[in-house]
């Protein structure tokens, strides 16, 4: 499998994750099991933005490339999509940390068995 069909696979248990939870009964262990694996996620997220920022920064060095509108430098439009990814990046961040957060939160949180 390469990349593109590891993220497609991703995104799409997602998509199930979120309608089996639509029809779950709440319960604060499915909570806290979901925010660990949404941190799991983001992190990965973030590492492969990371990845790929690297590789377009320098996907023009040693091959001849060029942009299909043949109206931008195809070395301006490489730079332009690496800074995006590097700004994607940062926007992470604090998605990751809020995560986090949540995530420690609801680790907190019981159910009173009544006696």
């Amino acid at each position: 499998m390469n990349a593109a069909e590891h993220a497609d696979l991703g995104a799409t248990s997602w998509v199930e994750a979120v309608r089996a939870q639509l029809d779950a009964a709440p319960d604060h262990a499915d909570f806290y099991a979901l925010a660990g694996e949404m941190a799991a996620t983001l992190s990965a997220l973030q590492d492969g933005v990371n990845v790929l920022r690297r590789q377009v920064a320098h996907y023009g060095e040693g091959r001849d490339v060029y942009d299909d509108t043949r109206t931008v430098d195809p070395h301006t439009r490489l730079a332009e999509a690496a800074e995006l990814l590097a700004l994607l990046r940062d926007d992470l961040t604090p998605a990751l940390r809020r995560t986090h957060a949540f995530w420690a939160s609801i680790s907190h949180i019981g159910v009173e068995v009544p006696s």
